[in-house]
């Protein structure tokens, strides 16, 4: 997303913490839970994370469906629920990607171009089992410095010598996504889906749903308000059960405490894209954040961020953070700093 904070992260180790101190008040007050729906993933790292967690919220997981179920479903069964059922269809799909999210499939490591109002960087991201460690290695498409190398090179030797900031960001991650699957518990009655038709991807064919507020929905938290204003489109890989594209958009004004705590204004969208990799299966490869709002009735909130992930390859499964510094720390060549947004 992009907050009109800018994210003066380029070289600090992830998550980037320049988001914060704009929301320091906002968040004391107790208006946090609803940016951390909403924004806090945006600053985490990875972020592209932040992007399944907000796919995932489009509908809950099947409490009685188990992996033989799913394994029936075939891409003719599939266009056929479509029409029967689009709700079951869209619950079973984001089943598999529950299954396949980070912490339940292998690790993997990949480029991350992170364009905000204020800035462009390039990370190398790598996954552990501690959390992702990232390396910057390009600012606006640009190599770094001499200087610049060598700052990001003393940041990750730190990071090694100092476990406890690893571990923090851990249970920033862990915390983060039990809140939102507190929010994903609410939404059976949140959404209703229809059926378009077929849609081509470059992975093939694909099911276009939409998907919209149901009127009927009463939400009863902060962050379950935000679903109310939100429509679009949903699209599922037939033979894969995977979600390969949402588009969403916020078609009206959302506000927080009687908009006292904060209101979101409508025509603020997100666009997130997953993909079939040659290496490492389907992953999320691009989110498009844009909203505006206000929050205490006085500040500007505007939020803005396109990232974009690419070249994707696994990475040993037993992996601490400190072996992923260590194979950043000793890359023979960087990969290439260009990533096309």
């Amino acid at each position: 997303m992009r907050l009109r904070i800018a994210d003066r992260g380029e070289t600090a180790p992830l998550p980037a913490t320049g988001l914060r101190s704009e929301l320091r008040t906002l968040l004391c007050v107790g208006f946090r839970p609803i940016w951390s729906t909403l924004q806090h993933r945006a600053r985490r790292q990875p972020s592209l994370l932040w992007l399944l967690s907000f796919a995932l919220t489009l509908c809950p997981p099947f409490t009685g469906a188990s992996s033989g179920a799913k394994a029936k479903f075939t891409s003719a069964s599939a266009w056929n629920l479509a029409k029967s059922d689009p709700r079951a269809l869209v619950q079973a799909a984001l089943e598999t990607e529950i299954d396949n999210s980070y912490g339940h499939r292998p690790p993997v490591r990949y480029l991350l171009r992170k364009i905000t109002r204020n800035t462009d960087t390039t990370k190398q991201i790598v996954e552990t089992r501690d959390g992702g460690v990232a390396r910057l290695i390009a600012i606006h498409d640009q190599p770094l410095t001499p200087s610049q190398t060598q700052a990001e090179v003393q940041r990750l030797q730190d990071l090694v010598s100092d476990p406890a900031a690893q571990q923090h960001r851990k249970r920033n991650e862990e915390r983060d996504a039990a809140r939102l699957v507190g929010v994903m518990r609410l939404l059976p009655a949140a959404f209703l889906n229809q059926y378009v038709g077929p849609v081509q991807t470059p992975n093939g064919v694909a099911i276009r749903l939409t998907f919209a507020p149901n009127p009927s929905f009463s939400p009863s938290t902060l962050e379950s308000r935000i679903l109310t204003g939100i429509e679009g489109e949903i699209w599922i890989d037939p033979t894969d059960l995977r979600v390969v594209r949402i588009e969403g958009h916020l078609f009206r004004k959302v506000d927080y405490g009687w908009g006292i705590l904060g209101i979101l204004y409508p025509g603020g969208t997100i666009v997130i894209d997953q993909a079939r990799t040659p290496d490492c299966g389907w992953q999320l490869t691009h989110l498009n954040l844009n909203m505006n709002g206000k929050a205490l009735m006085l500040k500007p909130l505007h939020v803005v961020v396109d990232e974009t992930a690419t070249d994707y390859h696994s990475v040993p499964a037993g992996w601490r953070y400190t072996d992923a510094v260590q194979w950043l720390l000793h890359m023979q060549e960087l990969p290439t700093a260009k990533v096309d947004p």
